[in-house]
C-alpha cells in the first residue's frame, strides 16, 4: 500500500492518469515506466558518486595569490604572481570542494620570503583533510620600501552629452575632489592625480547627480576609496547677439592703432534663466594685445574674448569679422 501511495502521489504531482481512469492502461504504464527510470537513474547515479568520489585522488588547480596586510611603515614594490599551481591528494569529496572554491592566498607582506606551501596549508579547513604534494611557485621573495600616503586630486574622466539647446552650467562638481594613495614611496610620489572610470552621460536636459567609480588600484597601491559623488547642473540654453567694440591692450606710449573693423559682431550661448539681464549688460570685452601687433607679419589680428561677469554662464558662439587690420597712425 505504501509503494502504491507512493506512485498516487507522483501522479498526482506530474498529472498522470490514475490507475482507474479509463484513459487506459498503456499510458498509466507508460507514465508509470519513465518515473520509475527517472529515480532509478538518480539512484544509481547517486550510488555511483557515492562509491568513487570516496575514493582517493590526486587534483592539479590554480590558487590566486593576494598580498595581506602590510606592516604600517613599508609597502611591496613588485607585484605577486598571479597565482600558485598547486597538486593535492585526498578524497574525491574534499577534492570537489576546493575546485569548486579555491582558496585566495594570503602573502605574508612582512616577511623578505613566503613559503607557499606553508601558506596553503595554514589555510586549509581542517575539515577538507587535503595533502598538498607541491606548489610550483613554491617561495615568493617580497621586495619591500618605505611606505607613503599622499593626497592627490581626483581628475575627471567623465564625457556629458546633451540634448539640443541644453549645456552645462559652472563646472560638474566631484566630492571627495581628492582621494589618498598608500603604497610605496618610489611608486607613490609620482601619482599627481587618480581619474575616475571612464564614463559617459548622454540625453542630458536636466541636473542631476550620480556615484562614479574611481579607476581600480593595483594590489601595490591603495586608494581610501572607490567611488566619488558626481553633481552636474543642466539647463537650457538660447542665443544671444551684440555688437562690441574692439580694445588694444599694453604698449604704453605706443603709437596710434587704427583698426578695420573696429567692432566686432559677437553670438553668444546664455541660460534661458539668464538671457533678459545679460543682455541689458556689457559682458563680453574683445581684446588684442599690443605685443601681439608688434609681433604680427600679416596686418591681421584676431582678437580674444574675455567674459566679464562669472555670474553668468556665458559661451562665445561665433564672431564677424574673424580678423581685423590695423595700421599705426604717426602723428607729426
Amino acid at each position: 500500500m505504501g509503494l502504491r501511495n507512493f506512485f498516487n502521489s507522483l501522479r498526482d504531482k506530474f498529472n498522470l492518469p490514475q490507475s482507474g481512469e479509463s484513459s487506459g492502461s498503456s499510458n498509466m504504464q507508460s507514465g508509470e515506466k519513465t518515473i520509475v527510470f527517472v529515480f532509478s537513474f538518480i539512484i544509481a547515479l547517486s550510488l555511483w558518486m557515492l562509491i568513487n568520489l570516496g575514493r582517493d585522488y590526486s587534483l592539479t588547480i590554480q590558487l590566486p595569490l593576494t598580498y595581506g596586510d602590510f606592516p604600517s611603515d613599508q609597502a611591496p614594490l613588485q607585484p605577486l604572481p598571479d597565482y600558485t599551481t598547486a597538486t593535492f591528494t585526498g578524497e574525491g569529496w574534499k577534492l570537489l570542494g576546493i575546485y569548486g572554491n579555491p582558496p585566495r592566498i594570503m602573502v605574508n607582506a612582512t616577511e623578505a620570503s613566503t613559503n607557499i606551501e606553508s601558506a596553503i596549508q595554514a589555510q586549509l579547513t581542517a575539515g577538507q583533510e587535503l595533502s598538498l604534494n607541491r606548489a610550483d611557485p613554491s617561495v615568493v621573495e617580497i621586495e619591500m620600501e618605505e611606505s607613503m600616503t599622499r593626497t592627490v586630486p581626483v581628475e575627471n574622466n567623465i564625457e556629458l552629452l546633451f540634448r539640443s539647446q541644453f549645456g552645462l552650467i559652472g563646472s560638474p562638481a566631484i566630492r571627495p575632489d581628492s582621494v589618498r594613495v598608500t603604497g610605496a614611496r618610489s611608486l607613490v610620489e609620482n601619482i599627481n592625480s587618480w581619474p575616475t572610470q571612464k564614463t559617459v552621460f548622454d540625453d542630458l536636459n536636466q541636473p542631476f547627480m550620480a556615484t562614479v567609480q574611481l579607476e581600480e588600484s593595483n594590489e601595490l597601491i591603495r586608494i581610501s576609496h572607490r567611488a566619488v559623488n558626481l553633481d552636474v547642473e543642466v539647463a537650457e540654453f538660447t542665443e544671444g547677439e551684440v555688437r562690441i567694440p574692439i580694445e588694444i591692450e599694453g604698449g604704453e606710449g605706443r603709437p596710434r592703432i587704427i583698426l578695420t573693423p573696429a567692432t566686432v559682431n559677437v553670438r553668444y550661448n546664455v541660460p534661458v534663466s539668464q538671457f533678459a539681464e545679460a543682455s541689458e549688460r556689457s559682458l563680453i570685452r574683445a581684446v588684442i594685445s599690443y605685443s601681439d601687433i608688434e609681433e604680427d607679419t600679416t596686418g591681421y589680428i584676431q582678437p580674444r574674448f574675455e567674459i566679464e561677469d562669472s555670474e553668468f554662464d556665458v559661451s562665445i558662439r561665433s564672431f564677424t569679422p574673424r580678423r581685423a587690420s590695423y595700421f599705426r597712425l604717426i602723428e607729426d
